[in-house]
């Protein structure tokens, strides 16, 4: 064994090494050194420091970079699939074990391993030898470099037909942390053995990683849908190579467990029973047997999961994706559960969320390239319905997708690209399905008892108000509603507002003007209600200027803070700054993250002076 950044020689060999970085603008860095009469490289002693401090600026600006609690993960099963790729075989094996006690991850490939002569080149800063090969995934060369430094044993042992060596760095950590300007040391040994394949230890892993927060059932989605073990081919090619993975998990307590691991991303629609979900396919075949009824498309598709899988045109490529649709936001929560991802404590804990929603099954626009999910999400663009966005999933996967290090973003323009694909993909499911998606079916026609009617009705609170003749409180009654806010807009009561028609088309409640504007209103017994209209796309956020219910109450301000809709009392009008944009009589505001438009509410109860 013999040292390599850590003895007095190799001190000069590692200075000399990042000032070429420096100086070929972190392209390949070759072993080119100069040797003096005793075979120790040379270079000038005053750089020393110089150099030390600056590679340190380096690691500190790579891990500013990460920030997902995955992101160790990612990098070192980023690198064993790449290695088994180039292997060409379809035996591939990758054995991962995750110590949450001791804080420790090793990860073992069967892959193409690495050149004795090469191990200690790629160990450099921003070395790597995959910038100009299209089967890996990465490219960047600073993963491992970002792995190595967050812990402060690291072992690399690696072997293939070349012959086998090992790495090993002690206190990469501590040393990253430090402002001392002493090197770090990497030894680097060439070993008599004969294996295949890489192994990467990492032990005493900082405090700063929060992957053994998880538990076993969070780590193993986590291992699914944010790394390369998440295979994302396979969902449009079965051909594609296969690895058997599997997966030791140790827990805080020390107990171990064992669990095999699907080569496979994990789609929303996995493990839900058949009659839980509907592909777009099968539908349409449904639909061409006969002259189906709307009530028969709506009975099909009722409570149904619907996915479908495509691609669009992309400079001169094709674009996969795979999209499914939920029939209620709170599916999500039942998936999640389902699966042991989460309580439901945990979901209504907002701090829980802020720390561990990435371990949810949720909705989003997100990202693959080459097969590897990579954790970016979009933002939905802007459309009519933006409340059914909560419905959705979409996974994208695009072989020349570029992202920064980290995986935060993606570069230039292209994320507005994928946005207004993603538009495209939302209005295709609204305009061909989710009109027979919403709502339940019609029940049957039942008979009733006029005078056991009567007598409910009896039961219900006075109203007692002098501003209308109606007698006895809505309690659950949109019809009464609507026949409050008519009877008080005849009296003078309500101003401004002028109707045309009342449930055109059976769409909205009512169409009006106010003042030259054309608006829509509709009425609700209880505020909070709408939201099933949103849910089900009978209604559309974007198309209501208002909406008139009855008694604003804080089950109605928890149901949309649940959604992430806010609701707030509106600003009274000033007797000199008067707001000349609020609705007629507005009571309240409701507006949704990332839209222009505000919707009003008219708390009838409020007007009427009750």
């Amino acid at each position: 064994m013999y040292g390599f950044i850590g003895f007095i020689s190799t001190h000069h060999f590692f200075t000399y090494l990042i000032i070429k970085i420096m100086k070929s603008n972190f392209q390949d860095i070759y072993l080119d050194y100069t040797y003096n009469k005793t075979d120790m490289p040379i270079i000038p002693n005053f750089l020393q420091n110089l150099a030390c401090e600056q590679i340190r600026q380096s690691i500190l600006d790579i891990d500013d970079s990460y920030n997902n609690d995955w992101d160790i993960l990612a990098e070192l099963l980023q690198n064993s699939v790449d290695a088994i790729r180039k292997t060409e075989s379809n035996d591939g094996i990758i054995q991962i074990k995750v110590d949450c006690q001791n804080r420790s991850i090793k990860v073992t490939d069967n892959g193409i391993g690495i050149d004795p002569d090469k191990l200690p080149k790629l160990i450099s800063m921003f070395g790597t030898d995959k910038r100009e090969d299209e089967k890996s995934i990465g490219e960047k060369g600073v993963g491992l470099k970002f792995a190595i430094f967050s812990c402060n044993e690291f072992h690399l042992k690696t072997g293939n037909e070349n012959g086998t060596s090992q790495a090993k760095i002690i206190d990469a950590y501590t040393w990253k942390k430090s402002t001392n300007n002493t090197f770090l040391s990497l030894e680097y040994d060439i070993l008599n053995e004969n294996i295949k394949g890489t192994e990467v230890t990492l032990n005493k892993i900082s405090d700063e990683q929060a992957i053994f927060n998880l538990t076993l059932p969070q780590l193993k989605y986590v291992l699914r849908t944010r790394t390369a073990i998440g295979n994302t081919n396979v969902i449009w090619d079965a051909t594609d190579i296969n690895i058997n993975v599997t997966l030791t998990y140790v827990d805080p307590a020390g107990n171990e467990f064992k669990d095999t691991i699907p080569f496979k991303y994990w789609l929303p629609i996995e493990g839900i029973g058949e009659n839980d979900k509907l592909s777009l396919s099968e539908y349409n075949d449904y639909i061409r047997e006969a002259d189906r009824t709307d009530q028969q498309k709506r009975n099909k598709l009722k409570n149904k999961v619907i996915y479908w899988d495509k691609y669009f045109d992309l400079n001169n490529r094709k674009v996969k994706f795979f999209c499914c649709a939920v029939p209620g936001r709170a599916v999500w929560n039942d998936i999640s559960i389902h699966f042991n991802l989460g309580t439901e404590d945990n979901l209504k804990d907002g701090e829980w969320i802020d720390k561990f929603g990435y371990s949810l099954q949720q909705p989003g626009i997100f990202m693959s390239v080459k097969g590897m999910p990579t954790g970016i999400t979009i933002e939905p663009p802007t459309t009519g319905a933006a409340g059914m966005w909560a419905q959705m999933f979409v996974l994208i996967e695009d072989r020349k997708l570029k992202f920064d290090i980290g995986r935060k973003s993606i570069h230039g323009k292209t994320k507005n690209i994928y946005k207004e694909k993603a538009r495209i993909i939302f209005n295709e499911y609204r305009t061909n399905i989710s009109k027979y998606v919403a709502g339940d079916v019609a029940p049957e026609s039942t008979s009733w008892d006029r005078d056991e009617i009567f007598k409910e009705i009896e039961e219900l609170i006075d109203l007692r108000n002098k501003n209308t003749s109606f007698l006895k409180t809505p309690k659950d009654q949109e019809a009464t509603v609507a026949a409050l806010f008519y009877e008080a807009l005849g009296r003078g009561i309500i101003k401004d507002i002028k109707p045309l028609i009342s449930g055109y088309k059976h769409k909205y409640d009512l169409f009006g003007l106010w003042g030259n504007k054309r608006v829509v209103i509709e009425f609700k017994s209880k505020l909070f209600k709408i939201l099933k209209d949103w849910n089900d796309e009978q209604k559309m956020f974007t198309d209501i200027d208002c909406v008139v219910c009855w008694d604003v109450s804080e089950d109605d301000q928890q149901a949309f803070k649940d959604v992430g809709i806010i609701l707030e009392k509106a600003e009274p009008d000033g007797l000199i700054n008067k707001n000349l944009q609020k609705f007629p009589h507005a009571t309240h505001t409701l507006r949704y993250s990332g839209l222009q438009n505000t919707i009003y509410v008219i708390d009838i109860k409020i007007v009427l002076g009750s």
